[in-house]
C-alpha cells in the first residue's frame, strides 16, 4: 500500500484540483441563474399584484357608485312617501270637517 499512495496523491492533484477549479464558475453560474429567476418570479408576482389591486380599485369604485344611487333612490322614495302622507292627512281633515274633496284645491305634485 505504501507504493500506491503517491499515486493517489498524484491522482487527485490531476483531477482533483480541476474539478475544484471548473466547479467555481459553475457554481457562479448557478447562482447567477437561480438570481435571476428569482427576480423574474417577484417581477411577474409585482405584475399580478398590481393587477389585483387595480380591479379592487374599479369594484370600490363601482360599490360606491351603487352605495350612491341606492341612496338617491331611497331620498327619492321617502320624499314621494312624504307627499302622499301629506295628501292623505289633507284628504283626511277635508272629510273631518265635512268638506267634499276637491281634487283641484289639491296642490299638484305635493
Amino acid at each position: 500500500m505504501p507504493e500506491s499512495t503517491p499515486i493517489f496523491a498524484i491522482l487527485c492533484m490531476f483531477i482533483g484540483l480541476p474539478l475544484i477549479l471548473l466547479s467555481i464558475p459553475f457554481t457562479l453560474i448557478w447562482t447567477h441563474h437561480r438570481r435571476k429567476m428569482m427576480e423574474l418570479r417577484l417581477q411577474r408576482e409585482i405584475v399580478v399584484n398590481q393587477q389585483v389591486q387595480a380591479q379592487l380599485d374599479a369594484v370600490r369604485a363601482e360599490i360606491q357608485a351603487l352605495r350612491d344611487t341606492a341612496t338617491q333612490y331611497d331620498m327619492s322614495f321617502d320624499s314621494s312617501l312624504e307627499r302622499m302622507e301629506r295628501r292623505v292627512q289633507l284628504l283626511e281633515t277635508q272629510r273631518v270637517s265635512g268638506n267634499a274633496p276637491s281634487w283641484q284645491s289639491l296642490p299638484p305634485g305635493g
